[in-house]
């Protein structure tokens, strides 16, 4: 019997001639372990097939050969993906757009984990006991407000916004410790368990439940893969639909039997006999039938009896060593107080920011960043900006994680627009708008008013922008004058 079943397929959709979509699935080093990869190309059809495919060859040819650590090299084979997409963009002006996003994950049946990277809007899910749970989180608005509950699994699907990616593969280069732009970790995989990796042609399409509907029958896995993909298609299939999926076909440990005469023991890939005698009484002793006296031989005795003699003159001799060393220390260690023993000194805490991030909870769109200025170190996000975002969505992530939220250009030199916007989508006219918790770095423009509204900018800094707060609109009949209140705010 097969540890790791495998399978996945790809389709164009049917709205659509070409198909960005591309997958692995296939074993990797040992019968027991599974590359699985989903990538979905952005940036027109040339491009953005160009980039799926390069993501898929890097990932495949960087975990070929086993070199450390699973989860670090499948970090690793991604930046170096992504490395190789930004640096034939640059290249190439056909091609300058191009990017993608992918999942990627290496199942492990022997240690019982899957290792997982993931950047942008395909998904991984495992399926347990007929239940289907969503491991990655979305680099979008629209799957971020869903993760919070704040929208529904339908309402996400149908969003006008659900395509606006926050995070991609290939715009530019990337080092492993950066931690703003991938999510990766490490999740339990048991005996019977499933894993989806797919594109959003899917997950635009169906939900959560139906998918799990499927994956309950009894069909092969490669049938559950094309019947997954037919559902898409049957509720519009308006992109390409990639699906790959995984069975953990590992059999459960079985606990060992204390009342027959074999036992089996499952130890990892092994499994060992090992003979147990049968009880046939319930008393602790039985009757000794083997220690008559012979006038011709010595007395036998039970080796329980030999053993409990051993026993009582092992524990009186560990009694006298104890006593003799417990005095001896006494009379010849001088006696030591916290002020003079260093050993009882208590070390420092260690910062937050030293914390080792593979230790960390997975983030949406985050790591840990020491601030540019100041002697305290501060823990923020980070957000890369394509264009210009409204001010209510980026404020209500800021203040979802409760700390600084870094906002800058997701391209070097593509930060001449506004950061911001306050517009009539804002508030109402006259109103307070706050603004709190953000450090704007390297816009032109960082907050663009177009409404009249006043702004109260509330521990909140501009980073090499040359228009910190600019007012594109002009006071209203019921609003005189318009205001900016700074509170802990710093231009750079």
């Amino acid at each position: 019997m097969k540890t790791i079943l495998i399978s996945g397929n790809t389709h164009p959709g049917m709205r659509r001639t070409e198909n960005e979509d591309t997958y692995t699935c296939r074993q990797l080093w040992s019968p027991d372990k599974a590359l699985l990869v989903v990538v979905d190309g952005v940036g027109g059809y040339a491009g953005g097939k160009r980039a799926a495919a390069i993501a898929r060859e890097s990932i495949d040819q960087y975990m070929d050969t086993p070199k450390g650590d699973t989860l670090t090299m499948l970090r690793e084979a991604v930046i170096f993906a992504n490395n190789r997409i930004a640096e034939e963009r640059a290249q190439n002006p056909k091609f300058s757009e191009m990017c993608c996003v992918l999942t990627a994950a290496v199942a492990d049946a022997t240690t019982g984990a899957v290792y997982f990277v993931h950047v942008g809007d395909t998904r991984m899910y495992r399926y347990r006991k007929g239940v289907l749970q969503k491991l990655t989180k979305d680099h979008s608005f629209v799957g971020l407000r869903e993760d919070a509950g704040e929208i529904t699994e339908r309402e996400a699907m149908s969003h006008p916004q659900r395509n606006q990616i926050l995070r991609e593969v290939g715009s530019a280069i990337h080092r492993i410790d950066d931690e703003d732009f991938m999510q990766y970790g490490t999740e339990e995989l048991l005996p019977g368990d499933g894993l989806l990796l797919c594109s959003d042609g899917l997950t635009d399409m169906v939900t959560a439940k139906e998918v799990a509907n499927i994956l309950a029958t009894t069909a092969a896995l490669n049938t559950k893969v094309n019947n997954i993909i037919a559902l898409a298609n049957e509720a519009g299939g308006h992109d390409n639909i990639t699906v790959v999926l995984l069975k953990n076909n590992r059999a459960k440990q079985t606990a060992p039997v204390t009342n027959g005469v074999k036992t089996k023991k499952t130890v990892k890939a092994k499994t060992e006999t090992t003979t147990t005698p049968v009880v046939t009484s319930t008393n602790k002793e039985q009757p000794d039938t083997n220690n008559a006296v012979d006038d011709n031989s010595t007395p036998k005795t039970k080796k329980a009896s030999n053993k409990w003699i051993r026993w009582n003159v092992l524990v009186v001799v560990l009694l006298a060593a104890s006593s003799w060393f417990f005095f001896s220390q006494n009379k010849s260690t001088p006696t030591t107080t916290p002020e003079n023993n260093t050993a009882n000194k208590k070390l420092p805490a260690v910062a937050d920011t030293a914390r080792d991030p593979r230790k960390m909870p997975a983030s949406i769109y985050s790591g840990e960043h020491a601030a540019p200025a100041g002697p305290v170190a501060l823990t923020y996000d980070t957000m890369r900006l394509t264009a210009t975002k409204n001010i209510m969505e980026v404020q209500h992530y800021a203040d979802s994680i409760n700390h600084m939220l870094l906002v800058i250009p997701a391209k070097e030199k593509g930060s001449h627009f506004a950061a911001l916007e306050i517009n009539k989508l804002s508030g109402r006219a006259g109103d307070t708008i706050v603004i709190k918790n953000l450090r704007l770095k390297g816009f032109e423009t960082g907050i663009n008013v177009r409404f009249p509204v006043h702004v109260k900018l509330v521990n909140t800094f501009f980073e090499n922008v040359k228009y910190p707060v600019s007012y594109q609109v002009k006071p209203d009949s019921t609003n005189k004058s318009l205001s900016v209140q700074m509170v802990k705010t710093e231009m750079q």
